[in-house]
Parts: C-alpha cells; sequence; structure tokens
C-alpha cells in the first residue's frame, strides 16, 4: 500500500504537487493523491516530472476525458511553478484490484513504490 506523508527532493516538486490537487479538488472529489515514479524511488533528475496518481471517488467516468482535463490543469501549473506534474487518474478499488485495470503493472508500481501526498 502507498506510503504516507511524501519527502519531496525539492521544496518546488512539493510546491506544484500541493497547487495541483488544490485546482483538482476544485472540479473533482479526490480521495488523495500519490506520488509515484522517479521523484517517489528518489532517482529523478531536476528536470523529472512529477507524476502523481490521483484517486478520486464515485463511480469511474471517462479516462481520456479526465486525464486530458487534468492535463490542462498541470499545464497552468506548470507554467506557474516550472515542474509538470503528470496526473494519473484511478477510481475507487483501482488499487486494489489492479487485474481490473487496463494496465496492472502500473497500479502495483503506484500501490508498492508511492508516498501519499495529500
Amino acid at each position: 500500500m502507498a506510503r504516507h506523508h511524501a519527502t519531496f527532493s525539492t521544496r518546488s516538486a512539493k510546491r506544484a504537487a500541493e497547487i495541483f490537487v488544490d485546482r483538482l479538488r476544485d472540479r473533482y472529489d479526490v480521495e488523495r493523491a500519490i506520488l509515484f515514479g522517479s521523484r517517489a524511488r528518489g532517482d529523478h533528475r531536476p528536470d523529472s516530472d512529477v507524476d502523481l496518481a490521483i484517486v478520486l471517488r464515485g463511480e469511474r467516468q471517462d479516462f481520456i476525458g479526465t486525464k486530458l482535463d487534468m492535463a490542462g490543469i498541470a499545464f497552468d501549473v506548470m507554467l506557474e511553478t516550472g515542474l509538470l506534474v503528470q496526473a494519473f487518474p484511478i477510481w475507487g478499488d483501482d488499487l486494489a484490484h489492479p487485474e481490473r485495470f487496463a494496465n496492472p503493472t502500473l497500479i502495483r508500481a503506484i500501490a508498492s513504490e508511492g508516498i501519499g501526498v495529500a
């Protein structure tokens, strides 16, 4: 399961994630956000993006439409912070049942290496 309280390597990455999640909460019922990928593992470069799995409450919606909408919000955050947030929306029990998801390996990685940030 995802660890809690992310330790970000840079203050700017933490700030970008916080701004992004705050803006998402205006549009979506966000259960939590999980940092994953190179920043969670600690093997990122200074220009690495900030990978966030966004766990949403409620019934599954259109993945592509939701991801594109989140990408628009991420673009605005990038203009402010200089860091790109890559959001990956998931719903409800996707973490508990990765076999139901189109990419179960990614879901397992988020669950095992992820760090809860919000």
